[in-house]
């Protein structure tokens, strides 16, 4: 059963509702994925990578991720921003708030969207998962803390963050200077 375009807008209103700086609705064939976003994780290594449940090489392949976006037709990109009181910002935590606050909306997208019917709904976050302050990390016995909430991020699965933002004409201020722009998205169907 396909979603109307109305009931999508519904979604939109209610994620804006809850707090997202900006939110739009996209085609998929506007997602830009390159393996050099990847790459990024590994040059300069991300103290989160081959630690982390939400971050690589535990994740799909890209070549895995494109088969699999080639599946989805609409998906949601949500922002959350806020302005950061020092700089260049030294305080990470007035940086990483709003990242929770996106993973929080992000989550919440998915189920909404799991209610509607949009039962493939999958949602990814900006940077590093961070739902706990330390990861259980890999190849511990302990199972993640939070496997209903927690989620890879874009830039994990190698999306190009600054060039599908822009593509969807939405606001991106890229590195961060007196405010931060968490990006999100949610494929749809």
């Amino acid at each position: 059963m396909g979603q109307t375009t109305q009931d999508l807008t519904g979604l939109v209103e209610l994620i804006k509702r809850e707090g997202a700086t900006a939110v739009k609705l996209i085609v998929v064939d506007n997602v830009v994925v390159d393996e050099r976003v990847r790459l990024k994780c590994q040059v300069p290594l991300c103290p989160d990578f081959g630690r982390a449940l939400m971050c690589p090489p535990g994740l799909p392949s890209l070549a895995e991720f494109r088969q699999v976006l080639e599946k989805y037709r609409q998906a949601l990109l949500i922002q959350v921003a806020s302005r950061v009181s020092t700089l260049p910002p030294q305080d990470h935590q007035a940086v990483y708030a709003p990242a929770r606050e996106l993973h929080r909306l992000v989550n919440l997208v998915e189920s909404k969207a799991f209610s509607m019917g949009l039962r493939f709904a999958a949602g990814f976050i900006g940077g590093s998962c961070r739902l706990c302050d330390t990861c259980v990390g890999v190849g511990s016995v302990e199972p993640c803390r939070h496997p209903f909430k927690a989620r890879p991020s874009m830039e994990a699965m190698g999306i190009d963050v600054v060039a599908t933002v822009e593509r969807a004409g939405m606001p991106v201020t890229f590195p961060v200077t007196d405010h931060v722009v968490w990006t999100g998205l949610v494929l749809l169907r």
